[in-house]
């Protein structure tokens, strides 16, 4: 069966900022490009099928006066032959240098959950925040359910 490729709704999080430091679902992005919403093992739905040059965008990322010390993001791949990328974090433009990031190789599977820690860099205030996605193959490499940052 062919993944559910449709997003969810666009408007803006409850009281129109998101908590940096609470789960946030990487279903419920603001934009995108190169993404797949599909149904997750662990309940819910996860964001799928990303590879280089994929990119979400969450607007409203309240960070606060005192910057995070890293982030977490649950993430599967099922990539073969190798296949890693990296998943990076950006704030305000899916080309502005990243702010933190993490190496991701297969996990036993599109559904075998890992929760993985990155670095990150300073950042206070509001932002919109953007997960990128970056291969030097052309392969799909990861999919991701949540993040966060923590303190």
């Amino acid at each position: 069966t062919t993944p559910p490729t449709t997003p969810p709704p666009t408007t803006p999080p409850p009281g129109g900022t998101r908590d940096a430091y609470g789960q946030i679902e990487a279903e419920a992005f603001s934009a995108q490009n190169g993404v797949i919403v599909e149904a997750c093992a662990e309940g819910g739905q996860n964001i799928g099928a990303l590879r280089n040059g994929d990119w979400v965008r969450y607007d409203n990322v309240e960070f606060g006066s005192t910057g995070p010390r890293d982030f977490v993001a649950r993430v599967a791949s099922g990539a073969g032959g190798g296949a890693s990328g990296l998943v990076e974090v950006r704030v305000d433009s899916p080309t502005a240098a990243p702010i933190g990031s993490f190496a991701i190789g297969n996990t036993g599977g599109w559904q075998s959950w890992r929760s993985v820690p990155g670095n990150v860099g300073a950042v206070t205030g509001r932002h919109a925040v953007y997960l990128t996605f970056t291969s030097g193959q052309p392969n799909d490499f990861v999919n991701v359910n949540w993040f966060t940052f923590r303190r």
